[in-house]
């Protein structure tokens, strides 16, 4: 099997696309996996996010995907800005391109963060996953290094390669966050497949004493689903949230859109307590008020 890790493409180097001519210089790698590379590349002003395809099945799948998701009214509008192929070293490869988008990791952002950001991420996450399901698709592979935090907890997700059409077979996914690993269910894509993710997502993102990836390198016979309730009720999570990511573990969610229902009464719920009067530097009182106006939003715009 040919490689594309051998691609010495250096900062500098400029990509001609052979069939719509426009030119993508190199600033750096930004990320690599099974199915490709990604860089972070410039156009005139503007950066963008392009990735070369490794596997062609899977390179194509991922594309058409992607420019199916690009043509929604949705926040996925117009993520696909280029499809071409280039020439390098005598030999053709295919590439796509899309929006970049720079944030930091779930872990990252809670590190510096009160805990009850996690409502604000929860949701901007699970409306993503809402609008994904609602397009037919699953994205199969939600994991720590997919999930971007940006300003003010808002959500974007990365790296396409796992999405997969609802009721086929997940193409790739990550062990840690599969409900077949932890031996909770098959391998179908379906809304609760995303939904178990989520939960192990958040569950990882508080568990300092990294005991999920611990049991997670353990016998098959010797993990399950209950060892993700036992870490759920043992890590930091703000407490009344544990009762809804018990439920995504326990897949009684059979729609995001029912996982989101029940995600943001917990907003509700957090805001109205951080709207109590409030004794604590002017970082908390930002927050509050962060939360009552992002609280107030959802209420307005957030779809029934």
């Amino acid at each position: 099997m040919t490689t594309l890790f051998n691609l010495d493409l250096r900062p500098g180097i400029t990509l001609r696309g052979k069939w719509n001519g426009k030119l993508y210089t190199i600033e750096r790698l930004i990320g690599a996996g099974a199915n490709g590379q990604v860089y972070l590349v410039r156009s005139g002003k503007a950066q963008f996010a392009l990735k070369i395809g490794f596997e062609t099945v899977d390179h194509q799948s991922e594309i058409n995907a992607l420019r199916r998701l690009s043509d929604t009214s949705t926040s996925f509008r117009d993520m696909l800005r280029d499809v071409d192929d280039f020439v390098w070293m005598g030999k053709e490869y295919p590439f796509f391109v899309m929006k970049y988008i720079e944030g930091t990791s779930l872990t990252q952002f809670m590190d510096t963060h009160e805990p009850d950001w996690v409502y604000v991420i929860g949701l901007h996450l699970l409306s993503k996953l809402r609008e994904l399901h609602e397009q037919g698709y699953v994205f199969g592979d939600l994991k720590m290094e997919n999930v971007l935090v940006c300003a003010y907890g808002h959500v974007e997700l990365v790296d396409f390669g796992g999405v997969t059409p609802i009721g086929k077979s997940v193409k790739q996914f990550t062990e840690l966050y599969d409900r077949g690993f932890w031996g909770s269910g098959s391998r179908v894509a379906e809304p609760s497949y995303d939904l178990f993710s989520f939960a192990v997502l958040m569950i990882r993102a508080f568990d300092t004493g990294k005991k999920i990836t611990n049991w997670s390198q353990g016998l098959p016979q010797n993990r399950s689903t209950s060892d993700l309730s036992q870490l759920l009720d043992e890590v930091s999570v703000p407490r009344n949230a544990k009762p809804v990511l018990e439920q995504m573990l326990q897949q009684r969610f059979s729609t995001a859109k029912e996982a989101s229902t029940a995600w943001r009464q917990l907003f509700r719920h957090a805001s109205k307590r951080k709207a109590e009067p409030v004794r604590g530097n002017w970082l908390s009182i930002c927050f509050t008020a962060s939360l009552v106006v992002f609280g107030l939003t959802l209420y307005l715009y957030w779809p029934r």
